[in-house]
C-alpha cells in the first residue's frame, strides 16, 4: 500500500469541502486552503457542516488507504490546539490516525 502523506490528506480535505459548498451553497469552500478555518466565527461551516465533513473525510480515508478511523475522537477532543480549527490542523491529524491505525 502506498504511504498516506500530508499532502494527500490536504487534498482529500479540500475535495471534499469544495463538494460540500456546493451541497450547501457555499462556493467560498472550493477556494479552501490549509489556513482555512473550519469552525468558529469565521468559518463558512456550522456544527451540521463540521460533522457532516467529518463523516464524509472517515469515509472518503477508507476508500483511498482500506482504514477505518474516526476523526472526533477523544483525544482529538482533549487537544490544547482542536485539529478541527483549520484545514492544515486536520490533515497533520488524519495522517496520525491513518499511521496508527490497523488495516
Amino acid at each position: 500500500m502506498v504511504p498516506f502523506t500530508r499532502d494527500a490528506a490536504v487534498r482529500l480535505v479540500l475535495a471534499r469541502l469544495a463538494l460540500l459548498g456546493q451541497e450547501l451553497g457555499k462556493p467560498a469552500l472550493a477556494q479552501a486552503d490549509e489556513q482555512t478555518r473550519l469552525f468558529g466565527e469565521a468559518s463558512p461551516l456550522d456544527s451540521i457542516g463540521l460533522v457532516t465533513l467529518m463523516a464524509d473525510l472517515e469515509e472518503d480515508i477508507f476508500q483511498a488507504t482500506g482504514r477505518r478511523i474516526t476523526i472526533a475522537d477523544e483525544k482529538a477532543m482533549s487537544r490544547l490546539t482542536s485539529p478541527f480549527r483549520r484545514v492544515g490542523l486536520l490533515a497533520d491529524h488524519i495522517v496520525e490516525l491513518v499511521h496508527s491505525s490497523h488495516a
